[in-house]
């Protein structure tokens, strides 16, 4: 291929080192192209990206370098067509948040992965969320243990996300979820609680300042965003005791105004979760706001401080509409912040991340949002492989391009920049899917998490599932996996860590309900069947699932953080063990009763829940500490 570049002399370097790393990439595509010669104008005035190709000869126009690597990825995949399409960008700022702060901290070369799938899609942002996972010096238990990013790891990653015109921006905290750093020593002079910092302190201005001055040589950006979200408890810990009593939107505001005055200090351009604003100020929870609300009393945050209006719940366009309103009458600078998904459980929530997607961007394309950016939380220690993504993601980049994209626009964008078919990815949707078909889990239920987890001899979940074929649902759904390694080869692994899962849930899933059934009726012969053949294949299959998570763990992410992925699956395979022995024991006659088979199996939520349930409600509980035992995992004391 040869190219020709009009534009800068600093835009056309970067271009030309992206350009190789992405040929690079498609070494077997580039091959095919060897004869074409592609023109490239790279306009900021241009305000529609425009791609053609008739023969030998491709002309790319576009505003920005992000958005010519979209369309070079066009090219890439297309290579034997002849084509022209124009594509208008919604968006001047179109991103993803990676979350390296539940335990999984993606490796470098993980993130230059994502970096790489962002540019083929035309994006243009990727916001790191490190809470402590961050190098500063000076403080050396800040992140210990934890997988930190090196200041140089950060600088790199940096410059490579540059290589594609890729805005590298940190996310930090600067008032709660600080949990992990504030439990060390040096949390004892900073906190309010367990998870907040103490407002008006001087100590933690001075602390802030460094986290601060810490990330300054590491970013090419001058963007970041301080977090300041879900501080529930604010003011009322030590502040409480040594201060008295202060409503909270007075706090917040206090708080926010030295934060931004240190960020001014060091050239920081802040953006900030807006609940607290929201929830400070009218009393309710964040999505209580209804059209009528009057903000002209509010309290604002200053100018300056971008909102960032973070929703992944809502279907309603007229939600996002006014919640939008209220943001923008609070702050001159709107973002907003969808969600994917992939923080349900252990496998992913597809339905409700297309459906809230859509009504949430195209309500922000209609009210001219100049931001946005998809988050990827990994929630309650990164169970979800980082691949599963990828659907979410790829729809949020689709709908910064097109009003209404297609099944099969969405489709096709997602071979082009993943190099897997959707349909085998969107198979996950069905793991939660049990209760409402899939892509219908509109309430988020996550029964593959709690049935994976619960302790057999205790059924805490049995309640909910009565009268369904889960080994069938479940059976059917290992037998769909295991093709997708083949028409999905890139991702073998991570599609047979599902099948795995599969397969363990076909059995395990109504495990305990078996159990009781035999107890009570005192069928000793399918006691001893399910301890000698049922309980022994969970737990091969377990073995498989379990070696294949640390596999894809290993692969993706830093090693900080697996040994509690271990935990919990060697949990469930040492209570399985367990399991087997104790019912052993009562049929050979040691045991004389088994009283964790006599305990009555209440629901979990409420009664009325029972399958078929009513699809409003939510049968959702994504605590592990929750879901093995009725017993507290943690000492009060």
């Amino acid at each position: 291929m040869y190219f020709s570049y009009d534009a800068d002399s600093k835009t056309v370097s970067l271009l030309d080192e992206g350009t190789n790393l992405l040929l690079e990439e498609y070494a077997d595509l580039a091959s095919l192209c060897e004869k074409l010669q592609v023109s490239v104008t790279i306009d900021p005035s241009v305000n529609t990206l425009t791609i053609s190709k008739t023969g030998n000869n491709c002309r790319i126009v576009c505003r920005e370098a992000a958005h010519y690597f979209r369309e070079l990825n066009y090219l890439l995949h297309h290579s034997r067509e002849d084509f022209e399409r124009q594509e208008t960008p919604f968006f001047e700022k179109n991103g993803f948040m990676l979350d390296c702060s539940r335990n999984a901290v993606s490796t470098p070369e993980t993130v230059k992965k994502l970096i790489r799938i962002l540019a083929k899609a035309g994006m243009n942002q990727l916001l790191l969320y490190t809470e402590d996972t961050y190098e500063v010096p000076g403080l050396p238990y800040f992140g210990t243990y934890r997988g930190r990013y090196s200041q140089e790891e950060l600088r790199q990653l940096d410059a490579y996300a540059q290589n594609f015109g890729i805005e590298l921006v940190p996310c930090i905290q600067t008032l709660a979820h600080l949990r992990n750093a504030l439990k060390w020593p040096m949390g004892q002079d900073l906190k309010d609680n367990a998870d907040i910092l103490m407002v008006g302190s001087e100590k933690v201005y001075a602390f802030l300042e460094q986290l601060l001055c810490s990330l300054k040589d590491c970013f090419s950006s001058r963007n970041i965003h301080i977090g300041m979200d879900e501080a529930l408890m604010l003011g009322l810990g030590n502040y409480l005791r040594e201060n008295g009593y202060r409503e909270s939107s007075l706090l917040i505001r206090e708080h926010s105004q030295r934060v931004l005055e240190i960020c001014r200090k060091l050239g920081w351009k802040p953006m900030m979760w807006s609940d607290m604003y929201i929830t400070s100020n009218n009393g309710k929870g964040y999505y209580d706001v209804d059209e009528n609300t009057d903000t002209s009393s509010w309290t604002k945050p200053d100018d300056g401080l971008g909102l960032v209006y973070w929703d992944y719940y809502n279907l309603d366009r007229n939600v996002y509409r006014n919640m939008l309103r209220v943001h923008k009458e609070l702050s001159s600078r709107t973002i907003f912040a969808g969600g994917i998904w992939n923080w349900n459980g252990i496998a992913p929530n597809y339905g409700k991340a297309f459906q809230c997607t859509r009504s949430a961007l195209q309500e922000c394309q209609s009210q001219g949002i100049s931001e946005v950016f998809a988050t990827g939380w990994m929630d309650n220690g990164a169970e979800t492989p980082i691949a599963a993504i990828y659907p979410g993601l790829i729809l949020f980049a689709a709908l910064c391009f097109q009003e209404n994209p297609s099944e099969e626009e969405v489709s096709q964008l997602f071979t082009d920049c993943i190099d897997a078919r959707l349909e085998d990815f969107y198979l996950l949707d069905n793991f939660d899917a049990l209760f409402q078909g899939t892509g219908k889990n509109l309430s988020a239920d996550n029964p593959s998490k709690y049935l994976l987890y619960q302790d057999p001899m205790l059924g805490m979940f049995d309640y909910h599932i009565q009268g369904m074929d889960t080994q069938t649902y479940y059976g059917n759904l290992a037998d769909k996996l295991a093709k997708c390694q083949e028409t999905s080869s890139k991702y073998a692994d991570f599609f047979r860590f599902y099948e795995s899962f599969a397969q363990v849930l076909s059995q395990k899933a109504d495990l305990g309900i078996h159990l009781k059934k035999a107890y009570d009726t005192k069928n000793l012969s399918t006691l001893q069947k399910i301890c000698t053949e049922v309980i022994p294949n969970i737990l091969e299959n377990l073995q498989h699932m379990h070696l294949l998570r640390e596999k894809l763990w290993m692969a993706d992410a830093k090693p900080f953080g697996y040994e509690l992925m271990d935990i919990k699956l060697s949990g469930v395979k040492t209570r399985l063990e367990s399991t087997a022995r104790r019912v052993s024991s009562y049929v050979n006659g040691d045991l004389d009763r088994l009283e964790e088979l006599e305990q009555t199996r209440l629901p979990y939520w409420t009664a009325d829940v029972k399958y078929p349930h009513d699809t409003k409600v939510e049968l959702r509980e994504n605590l592990w500490s929750k879901i093995v035992s009725g017993c507290d995992l943690i000492d009060t004391v």
